[in-house]
């Protein structure tokens, strides 16, 4: 284990130069030309990565040709991966004119020696009037089978594991020390047993004698066993008798609840009939109240009509010297009035006597007889 967390720290140690992130380098040819290059220090085999190519002018130049190659090269040959060319015809720059390309670039997965990525930069452009070419290359970055990320991760789970078998130690020590102390209170509880194991024996003798008497005291309580069993059996027959007479208790009450649902389903229909029966009472009693207040009405102009037949009466008596024509038409006003009268009395005894009749209400139906009690279930 020691050699192991050993050989992780060592490889550690050396890919920590690879492990500070992207790679930068920069390029600047007579004071006209500045060529920059972002890429990672670090990649994985069978993986892409990100190549970020920048080209800062100066000074004014005329460019004929600018031409970006990045090649693998490994043990077992070299390999290129790009080939681009941002300036293919004649082309003029300002100062300040900027070039700038990313691209993305992947690698083999199949490692051979220690494999590097470079670039290579060719730019044809006028330098003192006359076009001069410039060849630059870099070593971008380094080929890995394992990252530095991998690395420091499979470190740290070494590290892990080592603080974990450390406390896998502290407590399996601790754990030892449970167990001698375990072990010497056991050691104490077997003296302990072996005295009460002797104890024991002697209790057993006591219990064997005690036995002996519960065997007696058990044939009686046997025979007892027996006698009960046969009232049991008598008892279990009348049970079975008591069952058959409820089961026929129970058919009754069945039947006498099905006519007492009937009687109820009539009751209610009559009770139905009744409310409206009810309502025509009222509708009728408030008519009724309307016409005694008429008969009223009616009866004061009956008084008014005698007060006027009297006087009728006493103009007649002085006028009975007159024509016999005035004593005619008296007479026909005083027999008007006696008609009017006695049909206003007719009138009101009618309605008294139908008052009379609808104020007697039916009588209430008598209460739903109480369920029997269940004598099965108290039975059982």
């Amino acid at each position: 284990m020691a050699r192991a967390v050993f050989t992780l720290l060592l490889a550690a140690l050396i890919f920590i130069p690879y492990a500070l992130g992207e790679g930068f380098s920069s390029f600047t040819d007579d004071g006209r030309l500045k060529i920059t290059l972002y890429y990672p220090a670090e990649v994985k085999s069978g993986t892409c990565f990100t190549l970020v190519f920048q080209t800062t002018f100066l000074g004014s130049v005329t460019v004929d040709r600018l031409r970006l190659t990045v090649t693998y090269v490994s043990g077992s040959g070299s390999t290129t991966l790009l080939t681009d060319t941002p300036v293919s015809t004649l082309t003029g720059f300002v100062a300040g004119n900027v070039i700038s390309k990313t691209y993305s670039i992947c690698l083999p997965s199949t490692v051979s020696g220690d494999p590097v990525v470079s670039a290579t930069v060719y730019a044809n452009y006028t330098r003192e009037t006359l076009f001069q070419p410039l060849t630059h290359s870099w070593h971008l970055s380094i080929v890995r089978s394992r990252t530095y990320d991998e690395v420091a991760s499979s470190l740290a789970q070494a590290e892990s594991l080592i603080n974990s078998l450390r406390q896998t130690i502290e407590g399996l020590r601790n754990e030892i020390n449970t167990l001698k102390a375990q072990l010497e209170r056991a050691l104490r509880e077997n003296t302990a047993l072996s005295t009460r194991l002797e104890e024991a024996g002697r209790e057993i003798e006591r219990i064997g004698a005690r036995y002996a008497n519960l065997s007696a005291e058990y044939r009686a309580l046997n025979e007892r066993y027996i006698a009960v069993v046969g009232d049991l059996r008598s008892l279990q027959s009348l049970h079975q008798s008591l069952q058959q007479e409820h089961a026929a208790l129970s058919d009754n009450y069945r039947q006498l609840l099905d006519d007492y649902r009937r009687l109820t389903n009539d009751y209610t229909a009559l009770q139905a009939r009744y409310t409206q029966l009810q309502s025509l009472y009222e509708n009728l009693s408030a008519r009724h109240d309307d016409a005694r207040r008429q008969i009223g009405l009616l009866q004061s102009q009956l008084e008014e009509t005698r007060a006027s037949l009297q006087n009728l009466q006493q103009q007649y008596s002085l006028l009975s010297g007159e024509n016999s024509l005035h004593r005619n038409i008296a007479y026909a006003q005083g027999l008007a009035l006696a008609g009017v009268a006695s049909a206003l009395a007719t009138v009101a005894a009618t309605r008294r006597g139908r008052k009379t009749a609808y104020r007697t209400a039916p009588a209430l139906p008598p209460p739903p007889p109480p369920p029997p009690e269940e004598t099965g279930k108290t039975g059982s």
